[in-house]
């Protein structure tokens, strides 16, 4: 914790208010720029005619230092900033730091770094500002290049791109360009060495943004705090987002697209320490952490998160990585970034994330699918359209152990099909499916059959998924056992419990569950049958309930 000296009354009302936060889990506004926050211990300021001067010391937490950043919280402007260290009991010569604002006010982080480490053992900050300011001196920070350094080593192995189709339609970008981005320093190095692994969430503290305007100027404060103080080689994310649901664009694309349609190949960043290949960063401007003080209680907008939804669902849809694989950066760091306000919704993300991959960000359709086999083997299909969105036509897709089929269908005509070519095959799935003129594609139904009499336990996926009022599930009693079937949420809690009690072997089970009184997410059905020998069956089969 940063300590607080106790000013005298007299030096409160003589000079501007001068006020010492305590460090939390993390500096807000330092937190992707440094290794380590440090206690620091307030001075008495100075007055020198309309100048103000407020102060702070503290020790050196590293043998060797490449820079230190401060984060300053003030109400009206900063002259300048400077810091001394003390080498052998000798100070050195005061120094200038690198001040960067943010572009709305109030917020400001200011950097010393030299391109060669040095040793020290206590440094003295000086922040100077006009006589009537008020100054909030919050944390200072140190890091160490040479433990942390950014990766700029090019990969022999081969990059992963992104699947070229898929449903998901990615937001509008504001690229480099746009928002005035300085050049790249070096060369960018591929994320995906090979595969992408994380997305991850972070804030970035005082800079916040209402508005484009206000995005794209706290996109440049971002980088210039990065290039020229902690000296990466460039901004550290992949992409940010602002309050009103802007994105934009972070580290330049290793193939230079101009929009997401074109599923750029994603540079590394350096928003993780020690963690940057495969993982994807995404900043959230603002701050969002409470306990930091009356200046990070922001929640994210509806506007925002909306944003954070359908980029996750286009990244896990085009570059491969689940949504149970969204984090927080406190989950690979000791920092409390993105702030308490922004982890507690992860789980929110996570299911949202899950259903839009389902379901689309903009639905061509809505269908219900029904199946039964027949007594000689033939699968009879019936579906119904519940909703047209603006598809243009419909296919349906038979998967088997030999093979995929497609049967291209009437959309205003067909609503059923018979299927008797299935002799030799034990299980199979059909998938209803729709497709606009543009090329999109989107799965409107699905159900999977066991043709042949099974020989094991079986559960089958749920019917209809997405549920809107119920679903319809079947399981098959290999043998006679003591049957437990549980609905459970994101987080592994049971929400509803549908069967428990005995039950007869060698039959079929097939049962409809009422789930209008859930909230809409991703839901998991656990099927557990326990026999004499312990437990013969475990199985787990996601459901998607949607109003």
């Amino acid at each position: 914790m940063m300590s607080i000296r106790t000013l005298s009354t007299a030096l409160l009302t003589a000079c501007a208010l001068l006020v010492l936060s305590s460090t939390s889990a993390s500096a807000q506004a330092l937190a992707d720029l440094v290794d380590v926050t440090v206690e620091t211990e307030a001075l008495a300021p100075d007055q020198i005619g309309k100048r103000f001067s407020a102060a702070v010391r503290g020790s050196v937490p590293f043998s060797t230092v490449n820079g230190v950043a401060v984060e300053i919280g003030f109400d009206s402007e900063i002259e300048e900033v400077l810091i001394r260290f003390n080498t052998d009991g000798a100070d050195a010569p005061w120094l200038p730091m690198r001040v960067v604002p943010s572009a709305t006010g109030g917020t400001a982080v200011a950097g010393y770094r030299r391109e060669e480490a040095f040793t020290a053992s206590t440094f003295e900050i000086r922040v100077q500002a006009p006589e009537d300011a008020s100054v909030l001196i919050r944390d200072v920070g140190f890091f160490d290049t040479s433990a942390h350094a950014e990766e700029q080593v090019a990969s022999d192995v081969t990059p992963l791109i992104g699947a070229k189709t898929g449903t998901i339609i990615p937001p509008p970008l504001i690229t480099r360009a746009e928002w005035g981005a300085r050049p790249f320093i070096g060369t960018p190095v591929n994320l995906a060495r090979p595969t992408y692994d994380y997305m991850t969430w972070h804030h970035a503290a005082g800079y916040s943004a209402e508005n484009e305007e206000e995005g794209k100027a706290q996109m440049r404060a971002m980088q210039d705090l990065h290039q020229n103080i902690r000296g990466w080689s460039d901004i550290g994310y992949q992409f940010g987002i602002d309050r009103a649901g802007n994105l934009y664009q972070g580290r330049p694309f290793m193939d230079n697209s101009t929009s997401l349609s074109q599923v750029p190949r994603l540079a590394q960043g350096a928003h993780v320490g020690g963690a940057n290949t495969g993982n994807i960063g995404v900043v959230i401007m603002g701050c969002y952490h409470p306990p930091e003080g009356s200046h990070c209680e922001q929640e994210i907008t509806p506007e925002a998160f909306a944003t954070y939804i359908n980029l996750f669902a286009f990244l896990s849809e085009r570059y491969g990585v689940e949504p149970r694989f969204i984090r927080g950066h406190r989950d690979f760091s000791q920092t409390a970034c993105p702030g308490d306000n922004n982890y507690a919704r992860i789980p929110e993300l996570i299911t949202r994330v899950s259903q839009v991959l389902i379901t689309g960000n903009e639905p061509l359709g809505e269908a219900m699918m029904s199946a039964r086999v027949d007594s000689d083997g033939a699968v009879s299909l019936q579906w119904t359209i519940t909703e047209n969105f603006g598809y243009d036509t419909l296919e349906l897709q038979r998967i088997t152990g030999t093979g995929t089929y497609t049967l291209g269908l009437d959309p205003d005509v067909t609503s059923s099909y018979t299927d008797e070519s299935l002799a030799g095959e034990s299980e199979v799935t059909y998938i209803l499916i729709a497709a606009s003129t543009d090329g999109r594609q989107q799965e409107l139904a699905r159900v999977e059959l066991d043709i042949a009499e099974p020989n094991r336990f079986l559960l089958t996926s749920a019917f209809p998924n997405p549920a809107y009022q119920s679903f319809e599930v079947r399981y098959f009693m290999s043998a006679e056992g003591y049957a437990t079937l549980t609905m459970h949420d994101v987080r592994g809690r049971e929400v509803s419990r549908f069967e428990s009690g005995f039950q007869d072997g060698d039959q079929w089970m097939s049962r409809t569950y009422d789930v209008s009184g859930l909230s809409a997410g991703v839901y998991y059905l656990r099927l557990q049958v326990e026999s004499f020998g312990g437990t013969a069956f475990d199985k787990t089969i996601p459901v998607v309930v949607a109003h």
